[in-house]
Protein backbone atom coordinates (compact mmCIF):
# COMPACT_ATOMS: atom_id res chain seq x y z
CA UNK A 1 0.00 0.00 0.00
CA UNK A 2 1.66 3.22 -1.20
CA UNK A 3 -0.02 6.49 -0.22
CA UNK A 4 0.56 10.18 -0.81
CA UNK A 5 -0.92 12.62 1.71
CA UNK A 6 -1.23 16.35 1.04
CA UNK A 7 -1.92 19.08 3.63
CA UNK A 8 -1.81 22.86 3.03
CA UNK A 9 -4.67 24.39 4.98
CA UNK A 10 -2.88 27.27 6.70
CA UNK A 11 0.05 28.69 4.75
CA UNK A 12 2.29 25.64 5.20
CA UNK A 13 2.43 22.72 2.77
CA UNK A 14 3.26 19.25 4.06
CA UNK A 15 3.35 16.20 1.78
CA UNK A 16 4.35 12.66 2.72
CA UNK A 17 4.71 9.37 0.90
CA UNK A 18 3.87 6.27 2.93
CA UNK A 19 4.26 2.57 2.29
CA UNK A 20 2.39 0.13 4.51
CA UNK A 21 1.92 2.92 7.04
CA UNK A 22 5.61 3.78 7.20
CA UNK A 23 6.98 7.16 6.12
CA UNK A 24 9.24 6.93 3.05
CA UNK A 25 9.65 10.66 2.41
CA UNK A 26 8.17 14.05 3.23
CA UNK A 27 8.34 17.60 1.92
CA UNK A 28 7.53 20.61 4.12
CA UNK A 29 7.51 24.27 3.03
CA UNK A 30 5.82 27.64 3.35
CA UNK A 31 3.10 28.14 0.75
CA UNK A 32 1.20 31.29 1.69
CA UNK A 33 1.18 32.77 -1.80
CA UNK A 34 2.35 30.11 -4.22
CA UNK A 35 0.58 26.84 -3.44
CA UNK A 36 -0.95 26.42 -6.90
CA UNK A 37 2.45 26.97 -8.52
CA UNK A 38 4.37 24.42 -6.42
CA UNK A 39 2.00 21.69 -5.28
CA UNK A 40 2.23 19.34 -8.28
CA UNK A 41 6.02 19.60 -8.45
CA UNK A 42 6.32 19.01 -4.71
CA UNK A 43 4.13 15.90 -4.95
CA UNK A 44 6.46 14.63 -7.69
CA UNK A 45 9.50 15.55 -5.60
CA UNK A 46 8.11 13.64 -2.63
CA UNK A 47 7.49 10.57 -4.77
CA UNK A 48 10.98 10.82 -6.28
CA UNK A 49 12.52 11.10 -2.81
CA UNK A 50 10.70 7.89 -1.88
CA UNK A 51 11.84 6.12 -5.05
CA UNK A 52 8.24 5.90 -6.24
CA UNK A 53 6.16 7.22 -9.13
CA UNK A 54 2.46 7.90 -9.54
CA UNK A 55 1.95 4.43 -11.01
CA UNK A 56 3.11 2.95 -7.68
CA UNK A 57 0.40 4.75 -5.70
CA UNK A 58 -2.50 2.72 -4.34
CA UNK A 59 -4.39 5.55 -2.60
CA UNK A 60 -4.55 9.32 -2.15
CA UNK A 61 -5.07 11.05 1.21
CA UNK A 62 -6.23 14.67 1.28
CA UNK A 63 -6.38 17.09 4.16
CA UNK A 64 -9.82 18.62 3.61
CA UNK A 65 -9.72 21.63 5.92
CA UNK A 66 -10.79 23.71 7.63
CA UNK A 67 -8.42 26.58 6.86
CA UNK A 68 -7.69 28.90 3.97
CA UNK A 69 -10.53 28.65 1.44
CA UNK A 70 -8.14 28.87 -1.49
CA UNK A 71 -5.64 26.37 -0.11
CA UNK A 72 -8.11 23.67 0.83
CA UNK A 73 -9.82 24.02 -2.56
CA UNK A 74 -6.46 23.59 -4.32
CA UNK A 75 -5.63 20.48 -2.28
CA UNK A 76 -9.08 19.02 -2.90
CA UNK A 77 -8.87 19.64 -6.65
CA UNK A 78 -5.41 18.09 -6.96
CA UNK A 79 -6.19 15.04 -4.84
CA UNK A 80 -9.55 14.42 -6.49
CA UNK A 81 -7.93 14.66 -9.91
CA UNK A 82 -5.16 12.24 -8.94
CA UNK A 83 -7.65 9.77 -7.49
CA UNK A 84 -9.90 9.99 -10.56
CA UNK A 85 -7.22 9.79 -13.24
CA UNK A 86 -5.23 7.05 -11.50
CA UNK A 87 -8.43 5.22 -10.51
CA UNK A 88 -7.42 5.14 -6.85
CA UNK A 89 -9.40 5.40 -3.61
CA UNK A 90 -9.42 8.79 -1.90
CA UNK A 91 -9.31 9.23 1.87
CA UNK A 92 -9.58 12.47 3.83
CA UNK A 93 -8.30 13.74 7.15
CA UNK A 94 -9.11 16.96 8.95
CA UNK A 95 -6.41 19.63 9.09
CA UNK A 96 -7.23 20.12 12.79
CA UNK A 97 -6.64 16.43 13.47
CA UNK A 98 -3.27 16.64 11.74
CA UNK A 99 -2.36 19.57 14.00
CA UNK A 100 -3.55 17.68 17.07
CA UNK A 101 -1.25 14.78 16.19
CA UNK A 102 1.72 16.99 17.10
CA UNK A 103 0.68 16.33 20.72
CA UNK A 104 -0.41 12.72 20.29
CA UNK A 105 1.71 11.61 23.26
CA UNK A 106 0.15 14.20 25.57
CA UNK A 107 -2.13 13.29 28.47
CA UNK A 108 -3.73 16.74 28.33
CA UNK A 109 -6.62 17.99 26.27
CA UNK A 110 -5.33 18.95 22.81
CA UNK A 111 -6.67 22.17 21.28
CA UNK A 112 -5.70 22.66 17.61
CA UNK A 113 -6.79 25.98 16.19
CA UNK A 114 -6.57 28.09 13.04
CA UNK A 115 -7.20 31.84 13.00
CA UNK A 116 -10.50 32.60 11.24
CA UNK A 117 -10.22 36.37 11.81
CA UNK A 118 -12.43 38.79 13.74
CA UNK A 119 -11.81 36.97 17.05
CA UNK A 120 -12.94 33.64 15.61
CA UNK A 121 -11.11 30.36 15.08
CA UNK A 122 -11.53 26.98 13.48
CA UNK A 123 -10.94 24.70 16.43
CA UNK A 124 -11.63 21.42 18.17
CA UNK A 125 -10.66 19.72 21.41
CA UNK A 126 -9.31 16.18 21.51
CA UNK A 127 -7.90 13.74 23.99
CA UNK A 128 -5.91 10.58 23.39
CA UNK A 129 -7.33 7.34 24.78
CA UNK A 130 -5.96 3.90 23.95
CA UNK A 131 -3.87 5.43 21.16
CA UNK A 132 -6.95 6.92 19.54
CA UNK A 133 -7.79 10.59 19.01
CA UNK A 134 -11.13 11.20 20.72
CA UNK A 135 -13.18 14.33 19.97
CA UNK A 136 -14.16 16.25 23.11
CA UNK A 137 -15.37 19.37 21.29
CA UNK A 138 -16.35 18.90 17.67
CA UNK A 139 -14.50 20.69 14.90
CA UNK A 140 -16.26 23.93 14.11
CA UNK A 141 -16.08 27.69 13.71
CA UNK A 142 -15.99 29.26 17.20
CA UNK A 143 -15.54 32.68 18.68
CA UNK A 144 -12.50 32.82 20.92
CA UNK A 145 -14.86 33.56 23.80
CA UNK A 146 -16.79 30.34 23.14
CA UNK A 147 -13.61 28.28 22.98
CA UNK A 148 -12.11 29.87 26.11
CA UNK A 149 -15.33 29.34 28.07
CA UNK A 150 -15.45 25.69 27.06
CA UNK A 151 -11.89 25.15 28.24
CA UNK A 152 -12.51 26.97 31.52
CA UNK A 153 -15.53 24.80 32.23
CA UNK A 154 -13.65 21.59 31.51
CA UNK A 155 -11.26 22.32 34.37
CA UNK A 156 -8.55 20.12 32.84
CA UNK A 157 -5.04 20.86 31.66
CA UNK A 158 -4.77 21.50 27.95
CA UNK A 159 -2.30 22.41 25.24
CA UNK A 160 -2.92 24.71 22.28
CA UNK A 161 -1.52 23.54 18.94
CA UNK A 162 -0.96 25.53 15.76
CA UNK A 163 1.12 28.17 14.00
CA UNK A 164 -1.51 30.85 14.73
CA UNK A 165 -0.99 30.70 18.49
CA UNK A 166 1.65 33.43 18.25
CA UNK A 167 -0.70 36.03 16.80
CA UNK A 168 -3.61 34.99 19.01
CA UNK A 169 -1.69 34.60 22.28
CA UNK A 170 -3.10 37.78 23.86
CA UNK A 171 -6.63 36.39 23.41
CA UNK A 172 -5.96 32.83 24.56
CA UNK A 173 -5.92 31.41 28.06
CA UNK A 174 -2.64 30.78 29.83
CA UNK A 175 -1.62 27.26 28.86
CA UNK A 176 1.10 25.14 27.32
CA UNK A 177 1.37 25.53 23.56
CA UNK A 178 2.93 23.86 20.56
CA UNK A 179 3.61 26.17 17.61
CA UNK A 180 5.40 23.56 15.48
CA UNK A 181 4.34 23.24 11.86
CA UNK A 182 1.87 20.54 10.92
CA UNK A 183 3.34 17.31 9.53
CA UNK A 184 1.40 15.23 7.02
CA UNK A 185 3.53 12.23 7.97
CA UNK A 186 1.83 12.11 11.37
CA UNK A 187 -1.26 10.66 9.71
CA UNK A 188 0.33 7.25 10.32
CA UNK A 189 -0.75 7.63 13.97
CA UNK A 190 -4.44 7.49 13.02
CA UNK A 191 -4.17 5.79 9.64
CA UNK A 192 -6.52 2.94 10.57
CA UNK A 193 -9.33 5.42 11.31
CA UNK A 194 -9.31 6.97 7.81
CA UNK A 195 -12.25 6.19 5.58
CA UNK A 196 -12.62 6.16 1.80
CA UNK A 197 -14.80 8.94 0.38
CA UNK A 198 -16.41 9.50 -3.00
CA UNK A 199 -13.64 11.24 -4.93
CA UNK A 200 -16.09 12.84 -7.35
CA UNK A 201 -18.28 14.44 -4.69
CA UNK A 202 -15.70 15.13 -1.98
CA UNK A 203 -15.86 18.74 -0.82
CA UNK A 204 -13.52 20.66 1.47
CA UNK A 205 -14.63 21.20 5.05
CA UNK A 206 -15.16 24.96 5.09
CA UNK A 207 -17.12 25.15 8.39
CA UNK A 208 -18.37 28.64 7.50
CA UNK A 209 -19.56 30.56 4.47
CA UNK A 210 -17.13 32.58 2.40
CA UNK A 211 -17.08 36.35 2.86
CA UNK A 212 -18.76 36.80 -0.55
CA UNK A 213 -21.54 34.40 0.47
CA UNK A 214 -22.04 36.22 3.77
CA UNK A 215 -22.22 39.61 2.02
CA UNK A 216 -24.73 38.26 -0.49
CA UNK A 217 -26.84 36.86 2.33
CA UNK A 218 -26.71 40.21 4.17
CA UNK A 219 -27.76 42.07 1.01
CA UNK A 220 -30.78 39.76 0.62
CA UNK A 221 -31.81 40.38 4.21
CA UNK A 222 -31.74 44.19 3.86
Amino acid sequence: MVSIIVEASNGFCSIACLENNKVLSQRNMECSNNLSAIILQEINNCLNDAGKSKKDLTEIIASNGPGSYTAIRVVAAICKTLAYTLKLPLKVVSSLKLQALLEFESNKLIVPLIDARRNNVFAAVYKVENKKLIEVLQEDYYSLEELNNFLKNKDEQFVYVGRDIKKLKEKLLLAENNKNEVSAANVVKIYDSLEIVDSYNMKPQYLRKTEAERELENDKNK
